[in-house]
């Protein structure tokens, strides 16, 4: 099982851009059950964050009715992702919260990895991204 990253749901359902069609392919091989992955509480909530400050609440509010239509059991956000996220910030300087939230999901969870355009997931020691491409 892999993390989904918010960036693979914004290029998905956002304008055109060179990522937005291998964001969408990982989508749909999601829903045709050929790739195991969820998303997390944090991805939700930076969804709603991303269209509410852009002026586009609605579009944000379609999305996360989609994404719990595919994603129905995101994995929360609980007592022991936080703390493991401090200790993530803690050892790394350049991990900002979220990202920091992101990596303890998958460690917590003893995930394969996270897919992710994002390459500051390479920086953490342990932790395997799979490149959006």
């Amino acid at each position: 099982m892999r993390l989904i990253d918010t960036n693979v749901i914004v290029y998905t359902v956002g304008s055109a851009h060179p990522l937005k069609e291998a964001s969408e392919r990982i989508l749909s091989d999601i829903t045709a059950g050929t790739l195991a992955a969820n998303l997390d509480a944090e991805a939700l909530q930076e969804v709603l964050h991303l269209y509410s400050s852009r002026g586009e609440r609605r579009k944000g509010f379609r999305t996360i009715g989609h994404l719990l239509m595919l994603f129905p059991n995101p994995f929360p956000i609980g007592r022991e992702e936080i703390e493991r996220a401090r200790d993530l910030m803690m050892e790394h300087s350049f991990l900002v919260c979220r990202d920091a939230i992101h990596a303890a999901v998958v460690q917590t969870h003893d995930l394969e990895g996270i897919i992710t355009a994002d390459k500051v997931f390479d920086r953490i020691k342990g932790l395997k991204r799979f490149d959006v491409k």
